[in-house]
């Protein structure tokens, strides 16, 4: 996520006798609808220990046959893994899995995104290790 700067806001007003006199003032702190969106998604972002998988089935998160559902917090399901991993998205609906995707350590990555609200999901992690980090929804 990239640093917005917030410009300095000149305004001018006109006096009496036709005197112009310029202000300079910090623009508004607040941060613009897309960054606050971004911010309370995450923060309500939450600690997973994913399931490890068997034989040939990848681990996953939340456990085997249940299903986390997307909030109206999130557009996006977002992920921080602890450890570099491949995942994928996997949705109740469809009963279909987006493409795998990587989750860099420590680094918050999609895992889907335009998610309608109150999608079931869960999310697979390639091989059989069981995955931890933070997951916003």
């Amino acid at each position: 996520m990239r640093p917005r700067i917030v410009p300095f806001a000149m305004t001018a007003a006109l006096l009496g006798g036709g005197v112009a006199a310029a202000t300079t003032g910090a623009a508004s702190a607040s941060a613009p609808k897309a960054e606050v969106g971004i911010q309370s998604c995450l923060g309500n972002a939450r600690y997973y220990t994913g399931t490890p998988g068997s034989g040939g089935s990848n681990a996953h998160w939340p456990g085997t046959g249940k299903y986390a559902y997307t909030t109206s917090s999130c557009a996006d399901i977002n992920i921080k893994t602890n450890y570099t991993r491949q995942v994928r998205t996997c949705f109740k609906a469809t009963r279909a899995c987006n493409g795998w995707r990587t989750a860099a350590r420590g680094q918050w990555a999609l895992a889907a995104t335009d998610v309608k609200d109150g999608s079931g999901f869960y999310i697979q992690f390639k091989g059989v290790n069981a995955s931890t980090g933070q997951i916003a929804y």
